[in-house]
Formats: C-alpha cells, structure tokens, sequence
C-alpha cells in the first residue's frame, strides 16, 4: 500500500483539510492509518492523484507518516440530496445549508446557513420571514456572489432594471466521509438576458465534526464573450454574506478582521486578508470567518462590512472605499480570474475560534 509523510511548517491545532498529491491511489473507500501511535483517519479521493483528509494536533516539524488503505467499513460523512432547483448539503450533525438555483432566482445562493448546534447564523429575508429579523436590503440572500457596473449593468440589486446570474448545469456533484460538494456553471447576463461572463462555482464542505463547518467557496469569472469592466463600486462582493440580525454588530456583534480592526468603524473599506462577524445566536456566541487566499487576484481585498450585519469581499473596487478617481477593473477577452474562499461557521469570537492559526493552514493550502 502506498504511503504518505506530513511534516507540517507551522502547528495544526484545530481540524482542517489537508490535500496531498498521491500517485497510485487505491480503489474503494480509503483510511490513513499511521506508522505508530494515533487514530487512523477517514480519506476521500480528490481525482486520480490526490487525497484530502482532516488533520488536527499535529505540530511543526515532528513528520507523521501514514499508510493509504482501503477499508469496508461505512463512514457517514457529507450526504448531497437534489430536488427541484435546490441542492441541499448535510453532514452527519443535519442539514448545512442549500444552493438555491432555481429559473426564478437572481443569482444563485446558499441558505440556510446552519453553524455548530444546528444553528442559523445567516439572515432568512427576504427568502422567509422570521420574527425579529430586519427586513432592509433584499438582495442580500444569506451567501451569495454579485457586483454593481458589470459592463454598466448593475448584477448586484433585485429591484429596478438588474442583470441575473443563470444557472446552466452541474459540472460535478460528490459526496463522501470528508467532504461533498458541487461544480456549477452559470451565466452573467444584462437584464435582457444577453451574456456578460461565464461564471464556475465550486463549493465544498468538509466534515470536520460537531464543533464547527468549513466551507470552501471558489468562484471563475471568465470573460468568454467580450472584455468585461467592472466598475469601482463598493456594492459588491465576489462572496457576500448576510449575518444573522441578532448577529448584527448594531446588536452586540462584532465585525473583526486580520489587522486587528474591530467594528465597521475599522473594518470597513480596509484591506485586509480575513474577515470575521460573530455575535449572539439562540443563546451563544457564533461566527463566520470568511479568509481570502494569497492566490486571489488583489489580494487581499476590501471588505463591505457593516454594523447591520453586511459582510462582503470586494477585491475589484478602490476608490469606491478611500476616495480618489476610480479604477474600474478590467478581463480582457479569453481572461478569467480566480478566487478562492474558506468559510469558517465556528463557536465564540474570532480570537477564541482560531481564525489567525486556521488562515495561516488556508494561505499554505
């Protein structure tokens, strides 16, 4: 059987993914078991060559190494169920969250968006009404990517004239003990339909266990029809996210991000490679982290936070934040650009989740 050496450069303290590049992978349902002490670790092929499993408690430079095997036994891990215009995705504690794609949606979303509890930490408006809740802004739809001045048309708002994202198809669906997820393909378009982009979605979610979700989000502009400008504007976010309202840092929550800023005061507008929202939920403190990887173009970005429980990444858009003349960011034809995401839902504020230590495992992935 073939085998596989960790020697992480940095510690791993809490549970992440990690995907290592085999060549030779076994058939069949798989399991690390390690030379020595230590559990033996469900693992998921990614591929042909490449493995991915959830690591914990390993420390810097003290090599682990594992033998690959297969094994019989059944592992409940990320479980995918499809109906019509939906895409729900549950791990072994329930129900995570569901892409909404339907003909008569927007742009495609993710709600609800449950965190450790089985607790919502998105905002349901305008896709439910639950008492409480805020009811401003209704194209903010929990998790969701958009932007204003899209080749002038405005792909952002749900009322007036807009543009659309329409969903074509799934690329590829997969479902496995350490992480599902999907591939989808959709369609920039004005608001008569004309195509503007090519847009590839892939999202995956990991089963790390009880104490938390992560969430890895990657979005593909590609420029496939002609050059596409998009204009310095601060409405927009490649991922955005609706907290909560009991969330809301007008309610007691709080927006922090990697350079230390602390509410929107601080947060809004500034660069910066990590940006988290926590606050109350049913009782305890609950939060999402949103990480931006070193790879993004205009890493890191700007972040649209606010107080009223906003948060988007806007690497796209400069003087919209600071001023100046504006710098309106341009694919050419046959370009695309990537970004990459990791969505931390997790227990207690940044510093008691980790966020700095679980950013420094996602920027080396």
């Amino acid at each position: 059987m073939p085998t596989i050496e960790l020697n992480p450069a940095y510690d791993i303290s809490q549970p992440t993914p990690v995907r290592v590049a085999v060549m030779g992978l076994p058939q069949g349902k798989l399991l690390l078991q390690p030379e020595g002490s230590g559990p033996a670790l469900p693992a998921q092929a990614d591929g042909e060559n490449a493995l991915v499993f959830i690591a914990n408690n390993l420390k810097a430079g003290q090599p682990l190494r594992y033998r690959i095997e297969t094994t019989l036994a059944e592992t409940v891990g990320v479980r995918l169920q499809q109906d019509q215009g939906k895409l729900e995705l549950h791990l072994p504690e329930g129900h995570c969250t569901t892409y909404h794609f339907g003909p008569d949606v927007i742009r495609p979303y993710l709600w609800p968006l449950y965190g450790p509890g089985q607790k919502r930490v998105t905002r349901s408006y305008p896709m439910a009404e639950q008492a409480g809740e805020t009811q401003d802004h209704p194209h903010h739809t929990s998790l969701w990517t958009a932007f204003d001045e899209v080749n002038g048309v405005n792909n952002w708002a749900s009322e007036g004239k807009h543009g659309y994202t329409r969903h074509q198809d799934f690329v590829q669906q997969e479902q496995g003990p350490v992480f599902g997820g999907f591939t989808a393909r959709s369609i920039w378009t004005d608001s008569t339909d004309t195509p503007i982009l090519n847009e590839t979605r892939v999202v995956r979610l990991f089963n790390i266990g009880a104490q938390g979700r992560i969430l890895d989000y990657t979005i593909t502009l590609a420029a496939d029809y002609a050059a596409v400008e998009f204009g310095d504007t601060k409405e927009g976010g490649i991922i955005a996210i609706r907290v909560a309202t009991s969330m809301d840092g007008a309610r007691g929550g709080l927006i922090k991000n990697a350079e230390g800023g602390r509410g929107e005061k601080e947060c809004w507008g500034q660069r910066a490679t990590w940006c988290d929202y926590s606050g109350p939920v049913e009782g305890e403190t609950l939060g999402i982290a949103v990480l931006d990887h070193p790879s993004n173009h205009n890493h890191p970005p700007r972040w649209h936070a606010r107080d009223y429980g906003l948060m988007t990444a806007n690497p796209l858009s400069n003087a919209a934040f600071i001023g100046g003349n504006p710098t309106p960011a341009t694919l050419q034809p046959g370009q695309s650009w990537t970004f990459y995401y990791r969505v931390l839902l997790h227990r207690g504020n940044a510093d008691a989740a980790g966020i700095k230590k679980a950013y420094q495992a996602f920027a080396n992935d």
